[in-house]
């Protein structure tokens, strides 16, 4: 009797169609687990894992693989304990085969200073350990993890198909939010309100909107912007106090003025989940002394900050980027006890994952693309 078989959906290269790959299914590693794929979130980093390259702007690109032939991807992951390495199951029982878990996929070299404490995505050379980069991910019917740590329990009260993309846009929104939370505080306790732009109505723009109003105080006024207007009646019914259209067409001294006015003179704290020089920029130009902008979106390009300027108003610039494996847990929590709700969702097969892909780097999904494995 031939051995089980598990399959992936493989890069063979860069820009090249995934190919589906049929292999044995792995071992756990002593101290990981093997889940059985349920779901797995197909992401922006995705497209650019697969062209291998983002834009920089100012004409220059960074590249993300040294090798970058025949890997999966996908580290936004959820599924079922199929096995455990003979150290993970002689630990304590809170991970066993069958739970439900979703996959912190970040994990990095697993040896260095942040890695030991805890911050793995602060890691040198993260990249290296990141299930769906440079170790195999969840574009597969079976994912090896390599510690038992980085698996999360779902409880029953959130769908496997939720949890697969708490693990990185769900995760990396809080983180966000978390970012800011302080100075939003210390500004409510001076001006008695306080006000967050949230710059981008996507699937992490929906997470964001949701998580600020779960977490941050309820006098903290959470406005949702973005370039499309049916995105922007989501994020309203998702809880934006208020949203505004920043209309390409519109010229940017005039979005500025519209940004100030709907706010009431400004803003005290900007995520932007777009990143793209304009929209960072803008951001800025809508701070009000002493905010704070957390920059999150990987779509490229550069600003230009007039120094004098970001000293005096004491203005806070901030990456994010993804999140620790606590805030993951924290998270996970957080969404079963307020009851959460995912942004819109579409699925595909694992076979579907070249349309999947496409459709997502040409604008057609709305909300997040996930991949659904058969049973």
């Amino acid at each position: 009797m031939s051995a089980p078989v598990m399959r992936s959906a493989q890069v063979p290269a860069p820009k090249e169609p995934l190919k589906i790959v049929e292999q044995a299914i792995p071992k756990p590693p002593p101290e990981g687990l093997v889940i059985k794929t349920s779901f797995a979130g197909i992401c922006h980093s995705d497209i650019h894992l697969w062209e291998n390259k983002t834009e920089l702007g100012d004409g220059k690109e960074m590249t993300f693989l040294s090798d970058p032939h025949n890997f999966v991807l996908g580290h936004e992951i959820s599924g079922i304990v199929h096995s455990l390495g003979d150290k993970a199951s002689a630990d304590d029982p809170d991970i066993k085969v069958g739970d439900r878990v979703v996959i912190y996929s970040f994990i990095g070299c697993r040896k260095c200073d942040v890695c030991s404490g805890g911050s793995n995505q602060l890691c040198p050379d993260a990249i290296k350990g990141t299930l769906g980069a440079q170790q195999p991910g969840g574009y597969a019917t079976y994912v090896s993890v390599p510690e038992k740590k980085f698996a999360v329990k779902v409880p029953e009260s959130v769908g496997m198909d939720t949890a697969a993309i708490i693990a990185c846009s769900g995760v990396t929104t809080y983180h966000g939010v978390s970012v800011v939370k302080p100075t939003l505080e210390e500004l409510l306790k001076l001006r008695g309100k306080t006000k967050l732009l949230v710059i981008g109505a996507g699937g992490l723009g929906l997470w964001c909107v949701q998580i600020a109003k779960a977490i941050l105080p309820p006098d903290v006024r959470v406005i949702s912007a973005d370039i499309t207007t049916s995105k922007l009646e989501i994020a309203k019914a998702a809880g934006a106090d208020d949203v505004i259209l920043w209309d390409p067409a519109v010229d940017e001294s005039t979005l500025v003025e519209r940004t100030k006015e709907i706010s009431g003179g400004g803003v005290d704290a900007v995520i932007d989940l777009v990143n793209n020089g304009i929209t960072t920029s803008r951001a800025l130009n809508c701070l009000n002394y002493g905010g704070i902008l957390a920059i999150i979106g990987l779509f490229g390009g550069s600003i230009n900050i007039q120094l004098p300027i970001f000293a005096c108003k004491t203005h806070c610039l901030r990456g994010v980027y993804v999140a620790s494996p606590q805030h993951l847990r924290e998270l996970v929590k957080l969404v079963a006890e307020k009851q959460l709700k995912p942004p819109p969702m579409s699925y595909f097969s694992l076979d579907q994952a070249n349309e999947a892909l496409m459709m997502l780097r040409d604008g057609k999904i709305n909300g997040r693309a996930l991949l659904k494995m058969d049973d």
